[in-house]
C-alpha cells in the first residue's frame, strides 16, 4: 500500500519554486493549475509564462518542484495560451503515475 503522507496535491504547490532537472533551468513559480499542466512565471517585468505537462513533473522536495524539462524545451512550452489536452496528451509515456493530475511525490532527492 502506498502511504498518502509521500504526496502533495497539486493545489498546495501554487506559489512554489519550479525548476527544470537540468541544472539551471528556472521555471519561475507556480502561478495556475490546470487539470493536465502547470502554468509557471518567471521574471518582474517582462513576464514569461510556461504551460508544463503535469506528466513532467518528477518531484517536490518541499520547497521546489521540479520537471524533467531542459533548456532547449522552454520554447515549446512558453505561451499565452491554455494548451488542449491533445498538445499535452502526448508527453503521458509508460511509467508516469496515473494520479499524477491530482497529486504528486513528495522526495527529497
Amino acid at each position: 500500500m502506498t502511504d498518502p503522507t509521500n504526496f502533495v496535491d497539486w493545489t498546495e504547490l501554487k506559489g512554489k519554486e519550479a525548476r527544470g532537472v537540468s541544472k539551471g533551468v528556472d521555471l519561475g513559480e507556480v502561478h495556475e493549475l490546470g487539470k493536465n499542466y502547470i502554468v509557471t512565471q518567471r521574471g518582474r517585468v517582462e513576464k514569461d509564462k510556461f504551460f508544463i505537462p503535469k506528466y513532467r513533473a518528477q518531484r517536490y522536495d518541499g520547497h521546489t518542484l521540479w520537471f524533467n524539462v531542459t533548456e532547449g524545451d522552454l520554447e515549446k512550452f512558453k505561451r499565452e495560451t491554455p494548451p488542449t489536452y491533445e498538445e499535452y496528451a502526448v508527453y503521458r509515456v509508460e511509467g508516469v503515475p496515473s494520479d499524477i493530475e491530482t497529486r504528486l511525490r513528495i522526495s527529497e532527492a
